[in-house]
């Protein structure tokens, strides 16, 4: 079979996949695709990137979908559809996914877009590790988009076809934000606290339907497929990443020399192996916060960038007591980049903004050096408590996410 075959065979076998990703509510960075020549979405396995596709394909007019697997079983390269893409699309968008099926595809997608400038390239793939290491080559040219988690109105989207009013930490009034978000929250949703509930246990969409037990899965593919797949480690070591995911559900703070002894391995090798982790979007660093210079290179914390993550693993350790504790920093994180942890006093800052991370009983001692400082206690209970700082239920602090 010929490439041009292959391509006519492969848009009705990408229709007929593609169809059965179809849903009507779509993710919010949904109008993001597109805005650059290339678009490479990324993200933790589970997050929704073949649906996104999905969705923008049936919804434009003149498309093209192929899926990198299919096109590499069939001996084709990227290269091999530069010049005979034009009898099929000559403008519009290609979508291509599991684009990391392909050897050498980064080098070859700044050739295809070169060659066809009026089409939007947009690819995804079940790795995240494979995507991000193509920031070398595409980083001037492609648009990264990370795809997260589901946020709070997104899962309420999704879950209840409803939304709250979206609550601004960083308002002039913030009493008066939390107080419409809560009377929205009650108004639109009613029972609040089983859809937070809920949303801690199913942040993933796949979840909303799925079981937990599928995300066992999931990290047997990262460790095997994603991070095996590069070639960085050898077998031996690809059997220690379990131990090491285990032990960072188990503690935010655990250093690289305890975790070098305890896996048996060198502190260089752990930080390369966390590294990956991280290029996998399974955790996420946050560095120590240190005023007028921004992030430091000490040991940073690491948390998880899905909560129901941490609470599985723990689950299977027997460690259920525990859940509750480290799966709040995990949840109250997720969606922020640019924050940092305080190596004394409360947990976080963000945006000049000092937070405290607890349960109903977490008190206001540790702020007295920040008097200065805007505040929050973000908090597992359900009322707002208009104190000095000011303790914010979860929900109201999610909802400022979009």
């Amino acid at each position: 079979m010929d490439i041009l075959s292959f391509l006519k065979e492969e848009k009705f076998l990408m229709e007929e996949m593609l169809s059965e990703k179809r849903f009507p509510l779509k993710r919010n960075v949904y109008n993001k695709i597109g805005r650059s020549d290339i678009t490479i979405i990324y993200g933790l396995r589970g997050t929704g990137k073949t649906t996104l596709i999905a969705q923008k394909y049936f919804e434009s007019d003149k498309a093209l979908a192929i899926h990198g697997e299919h096109l590499s079983l069939a001996g084709f390269t990227i290269k091999d559809i530069v010049p005979v893409l034009k009898f099929l699309l000559s403008e519009g968008y290609l979508f291509i996914d599991e684009i990391t099926k392909l050897k050498n595809w980064a080098e070859e997608l700044k050739v295809l877009s070169d060659m066809h400038p009026k089409i939007k390239i947009v690819i995804t793939g079940s790795s995240a590790v494979g995507l991000q290491e193509a920031r070398r080559v595409l980083a001037r040219r492609a648009e990264f988009i990370n795809l997260k988690p589901l946020t709070f109105n997104e899962f309420l989207k999704l879950r209840y076809q409803k939304e709250i009013e979206r609550f601004d930490p960083f308002s002039e009034d913030p009493l008066t934000a939390a107080l419409k978000t809560e009377m929205s929250a009650r108004e639109r949703i009613g029972d609040i606290e089983r859809a937070v509930n809920e949303y801690k246990t199913m942040n993933l969409p796949y979840l909303i339907e799925g079981s937990r037990s599928t995300l066992l899965d999931v990290m047997e593919r990262i460790i095997y497929e994603d991070i095996g797949g590069t070639a960085a480690f050898s077998s031996s070591i690809l059997e220690k990443y379990k131990p090491l995911i285990n032990l960072l559900a188990l503690s935010d703070r655990t250093s690289y020399e305890t975790i070098s002894r305890d896996l048996g391995v060198g502190k260089g090798t752990v930080i390369k192996m966390i590294d990956y982790l991280i290029k996998a979007n399974v955790i996420k660093s946050i560095y120590p916060y240190s005023s007028g210079k921004g992030k430091v290179r000490k040991e940073p914390k690491y948390l998880f960038t899905s909560p129901v993550i941490r609470q599985t693993i723990l689950e299977i350790l027997g460690e259920k007591e525990r859940i509750v504790g480290l799966t709040r920093e995990d949840m109250f994180a997720m969606h922020i980049d640019d924050l940092f942890y305080l190596k004394t006093g409360p947990d976080y800052i963000w945006r000049d903004t000092i937070f405290e991370i607890g349960g109903p009983s977490k008190g206001i001692e540790q702020f007295k050096e920040f008097a200065n400082k805007r505040k929050y206690i973000v908090y597992d209970g359900f009322q707002i408590i208009n104190t000095d700082p000011m303790k914010l239920p979860f929900y109201i602090f999610l909802s400022h996410f979009e």
